[in-house]
């Protein structure tokens, strides 16, 4: 991977700066003294199992120095909850960024699906604190009906964010055929998806999923590494009338677009292209709203994926999400609210498309852990 320099890309219009190397690569030069005011910089990420089946939980730490760094890390857990070890000692190389593993011995799933966790490192003469909100990630075993109505979503594990005072759901669930996604946005309108070479900016929601230990690329050159599709509501609102819908709750016919693939040069991916070609016929949406919620239901076959991604409990992925609500709250980052660093904005994690109105910075990088689970019990 070809490493560039932050401030020497450009994408498009108003993206300036490519996101900073997560590891420095062979031969990086690292300035006298650090810019950063705290020696490490720390995360903790999302529980990919329910709490109550005893997952590990990963402290994420970055050597923010120009020196080796050693330290010691500890993390306290909700009340009640026992991890193994207390502490650990760790090393980092300058630049170096690493994954530290804890047990959790016992613990508890909590409807809300938030856990306080405050983690800490001691070393190079500083002590370290971030308190963050953790969250399970994980999508239960179940066959949903894609038509638009939420209530088959209760065994769900809906991970929950607010941003600009607004709230985002995601709930997923699997099965042997398919992977399946509800987003419910709260916003004041619902703008639909009109055909054209040039349209309005419309609500959509927008997604990437990628096999575990893969990396967004800095480069225009590299490849592609995720799965990105894009759903939108198309057409005219109508009243659901289909047993399988709650009477007198408004849809529209859902379209989704697939806008990036493996093997792509994230340069393709960065231009707008025209969203009818890219249609996906293989993945079913639904939109629905009711009061102020918009519901995007959708289900991706996982033969789409070729095998990248295999159904089967257990198994780890990453998955990301961006809300466009370009009539309210702008973009919605699930990168964002889950706690990556500022740094970790990639202007080539998201694909472009006509209509989309994007913010003055690039949105977060998209490979955010994600689990597949039995159930929620």
């Amino acid at each position: 991977m070809r490493i560039v320099a932050a401030g020497a890309l450009l994408i498009g219009a108003g993206w300036v700066g490519a996101a900073a190397p997560d590891q420095p690569s062979v031969g990086t030069r690292y300035p006298a003294t650090s810019p950063h005011s705290e020696p490490v910089a720390l995360r903790v990420e999302s529980f990919t199992v329910p709490p109550s089946s005893q997952p590990l939980v990963f402290v994420v730490a970055k050597n923010l120095q120009n020196v080796p760094y050693q330290g010691t890390l500890t993390i306290k857990a909700p009340e009640g909850w026992r991890l193994a070890p207390l502490e650990r000692q760790f090393a980092l190389k300058p630049g170096e960024t690493r994954r530290v593993p804890f047990t959790i011995e016992r613990g508890s799933s909590v409807q809300c699906n938030s856990y306080p966790v405050e983690v800490s490192a001691t070393g190079a003469g500083a002590t370290v604190v971030r308190r963050q909100d953790v969250v399970c990630a994980s999508a239960p075993y179940f066959n949903p009906t894609i038509d638009g109505d939420p209530s088959e979503w209760k065994d769900a594990i809906p991970v929950t964010f607010t941003s600009g005072g607004r709230k985002t759901i995601i709930s997923t669930y699997w099965n042997r055929r398919q992977f399946s996604i509800l987003v419910a946005v709260e916003e004041q309108e619902l703008i639909r998806y009109r055909a054209g070479p040039t349209p309005e900016p419309f609500d959509a929601v927008q997604i990437a999923l990628s096999p575990p230990d893969t990396q967004t690329g800095n480069s225009p050159d590299d490849q592609a590494t995720r799965f990105e599709f894009l759903f939108v509501a198309a057409g005219t609102a109508g009243t659901a009338r289909a047993p399988t819908r709650s009477v007198g709750r408004p849809w529209s016919a859902g379209r989704c677009f697939q806008l990036a693939s493996p093997g792509m040069k994230l340069a393709e991916a960065a231009k707008e292209r025209r969203l009818e070609p890219l249609q996906c016929e293989k993945a079913t949406v639904a939109v629905s709203r009711t009061a102020t919620v918009t519901y995007y239901e959708c289900g991706i076959p996982f033969s789409l994926m070729g095998g990248q991604i295999r159904p089967s409990e257990g198994r780890e992925f990453c998955l990301s999400v961006l809300v466009h609500d370009p009539d309210g709250t702008g973009i919605r980052d699930w990168g964002q609210a889950a706690g990556l660093w500022p740094w970790q904005r990639n202007p080539l994690a998201w694909s472009r498309f006509p209509g989309a109105k994007w913010g003055e910075n690039p949105p977060f990088d998209n490979k955010l852990p994600w689990g597949l689970c039995s159930s929620i019990y």
